[in-house]
This record gives structure tokens, C-alpha cells and sequence, in this order.
């Protein structure tokens, strides 16, 4: 379980100008990498932000007819395992029901869950189809799921995109995101199984112990 701190301890700050530029270069990076580390980079993504769905659901006691961490386990073996299988109709079917309705809530915790559930269904829509595949297209959902929270803490202040790029959470997202690249471009995925590949994966995008939007996670 998470607690509901909206502070992160990024490692690294850098400049306005550097900053627009590590974004723009992490983007390129990603698309250079393999199919394989593509996805699995979109799912270490996937799993900084499924906390925030967790505490919502937690918080508002927002039904769970299916267990979200049996979706995502099985995400990442159809991905790492051969001949794994998945039926990713019914997949869909079962994040949609697990997706909440912003207007049925008054609590921000909505906004970061549905974040986390179009995710999930961009990247099943990315595995059916390649017209449908982006590889930085989860990238880009957790980015904006931490411009929204930026954004709405501004209230009715209008934010310069210098501002947000700087802002604590962008800039731990941007080095999450270039450690996850180092990680990826210079691992033989096909040498390590789907624990190990998993839990470094896992140790990467927590190593501060916050999800994207700095929620942090409890100890155990």
C-alpha cells in the first residue's frame, strides 16, 4: 500500500534548456531500442504508477470485480515468457471495469487512477495492433498524468512549460526514464528471466521509493 505524500526526492535537477532536451533525447532513445525492451520499459512505467491506482482504490473503496496485479502479471509474461498466452479482449474488458468515472468521485486520487487504466489499455491496444503501437506511448501517459497533478496544485495560475519541466516530478521522471534507457541498451534481455528482468525493472523506476506523481510507497 502507498500513503498519499505528493513529495518526491529526485536524484537529479537540471536546467530548463537541458531538461526539454534529456525529454527530447529519452524519446529518441527509446525508439532505438528493441521491440522487447520497448515493452518492457512501458511496463516498469506501467508499474511506477499502479500505486496510485491501489491507494485510490484503497481510499474510496472503489470495487475491484478483478485483481489488478493478475493483469499485470500476465502482461509481463505474454511479453517474457514463450508461448504464453493472453486473451487481451477480455484483458480490455476487465480494465474497463476496473476503471473508474471521474464524476463519480470529488477526491484527485481519480485522476491518477484513470492515468494508470488508460495505460493499460494503450499498451494491449499497442500488442493487437502495430498501427495502434507507439513505443513512447506510456511514456508520455505517465507524463501527463504528472502535468496534470502539476497543474492542478497551480490552480488557476497559469504554468510556463519551463516551470513544469522543472518542477521535482518531471525532472525524477526524466531520470527514472534515462536510467531505465542505460539499463535497457545495455542488457541481453534473452539471458535473464522474467523475475530478474522484472525486479530490476522494479528496482529501477522505485529506487526513490515514490511512484510518478510522489506517492510514497510503504515499507514492508
Amino acid at each position: 500500500m502507498a500513503n498519499s505524500s505528493n513529495k518526491a526526492s529526485p536524484k537529479k535537477k537540471t536546467s530548463n534548456k537541458s531538461s526539454a532536451h534529456e525529454k527530447t533525447n529519452n524519446f529518441q532513445r527509446i525508439r532505438e531500442l528493441s521491440r522487447k525492451q520497448q515493452s518492457v520499459l512501458s511496463l516498469a512505467l506501467l508499474e511506477r504508477m499502479k500505486p496510485n491506482y491501489q491507494l485510490f482504490a484503497h481510499v474510496t473503496e472503489f470495487p475491484q470485480p478483478y485483481t489488478l496485479d493478475n493483469i499485470a502479471n500476465s502482461l509481463w509474461e505474454k511479453l517474457l515468457v514463450k508461448n504464453a498466452k493472453v486473451n487481451f479482449a477480455v484483458m480490455e474488458e476487465k480494465i474497463e471495469a476496473l476503471t473508474p468515472d471521474e464524476l463519480d468521485f470529488d477526491v484527485y486520487g481519480v485522476y491518477p487512477a484513470i492515468y494508470y487504466c488508460t495505460g493499460l489499455l494503450t499498451y494491449i491496444n499497442g500488442e493487437q495492433s502495430e498501427e495502434e503501437y507507439d513505443s513512447v506511448a506510456i511514456a508520455k501517459i505517465s507524463q501527463g498524468c504528472i502535468v496534470h497533478l502539476i497543474e492542478y496544485q497551480a490552480g488557476d495560475i497559469e504554468l510556463e512549460n519551463d516551470v513544469i519541466r522543472e518542477h521535482e516530478l518531471m525532472t525524477a521522471e526524466m531520470s527514472v526514464l534515462t536510467d531505465l534507457i542505460d539499463w535497457l541498451s545495455t542488457t541481453r534481455l534473452k539471458d535473464l528471466d522474467l523475475k530478474s528482468i522484472r525486479n530490476k525493472a522494479l528496482e529501477i523506476v522505485f529506487a526513490d521509493g515514490v511512484t510518478n506523481i510522489g506517492i510514497e510507497l510503504e515499507s514492508e
